[in-house]
């Protein structure tokens, strides 16, 4: 039987060094609306009351990932399963529940640090988005806000933790890089998004590597590269297609330095009839290398 999954990635924090260049970077190129509340810049992409929470902190890293899940039932079996694999969760208070818009939260930490809540409730305000750069929108709804690629140090410790215990489901496998230095990156799901995580097992100074957004139409993917270059935002990958969730889309540098994807036309999976693969190469064409 697998494992009870969390649903959706339903917001990141992101602690950065800059937030006046995060404003004008969310706003201005990926045409996400913002707001500045108790000191902290809350991005939104839908109705929900914010997606992204960026603190001037420092790190230039993420801070902390926060799943919904559907029911306390679900809630409660996620939590036997991290227990069992030596995880403690926590119940947070009144304050930390209403700065997040949540009616239950709950809190951990993944094997490396990052900060993991899970929560039931209804996190939208029913205001309508409307993007600063008239943006149609962004594919969120029950797939979650889009997908994040983690360093991992140690592979097994991270399947270990997401799979067995946030019950994310494989997706695929693709072995990329130079010959002789080699890595297999684990792309898991947890709702019909192609993959909402992916695990990348590489030592590294932070832990994210990449969040991506998803927007409606292959036109806007175009006109945010329009809008990265005309800012001159770094563009760190070319337009290309991805070997397997067959997303188009672009790679550019956020002001912590760490990678924004911008994409559209991401496949859907069905777990019934979906079987896991292994690929050689991240791209069918394009996604070549800094073009700045």
């Amino acid at each position: 039987m697998n494992p009870t999954s969390v649903s959706e990635l339903a917001y990141i924090e992101l602690g950065v060094s800059n937030l006046a260049n995060w404003q004008r970077y969310a706003t201005e190129v990926l045409g996400l609306s913002a707001e500045m509340q108790d000191g902290a810049l809350l991005l939104k992409s839908d109705s929900s009351i914010w997606r992204i929470k960026v603190v001037d902190s420092g790190e230039d890293d993420i801070r902390c990932a926060g799943f919904h899940v559907d029911n306390d039932q679900a809630l409660q079996t996620i939590s036997r399963q991290l227990h069992d694999i030596g995880f403690s969760i926590n119940e947070l208070g009144k304050a930390e529940k209403t700065a997040r818009g949540v009616d239950v939260l709950m809190s951990c930490a993944d094997p490396f640090g990052l900060g993991i809540e899970l929560f039931l409730g209804d996190r939208s305000n029913g205001a309508p988005f409307v993007s600063p750069q008239d943006v149609n929108g962004f594919i969120t709804g029950s797939q979650g806000l889009g997908h994040m690629v983690l360093f991992v140090p140690d592979a097994d410790a991270a399947i270990a933790f997401y799979q067995h215990g946030l019950g994310f489901r494989l997706s695929d496998h693709i072995t990329m890089g130079p010959e002789g230095s080699q890595i297999e990156l684990t792309f898991l799901h947890c709702n019909s998004r192609h993959h909402t995580l992916a695990l990348a097992p590489v030592p590294a100074p932070k832990k994210l590597n990449h969040i991506m957004l998803e927007v409606t139409n292959l036109d806007d993917v175009g006109f945010g590269l329009d809008r990265a270059m005309a800012q001159s935002t770094p563009i760190t990958s070319s337009i290309g297609c991805h070997t397997n969730d067959k997303m188009v889309s672009f790679y550019m540098q956020t002001p912590s330095g760490f990678d924004l994807e911008y994409g559209f036309g991401g496949i859907e999976i069905d777990d019934n009839t979906w079987q896991t693969t292994h690929y050689d190469k991240p791209s069918i064409w394009g996604h070549k290398g800094n073009l700045n």
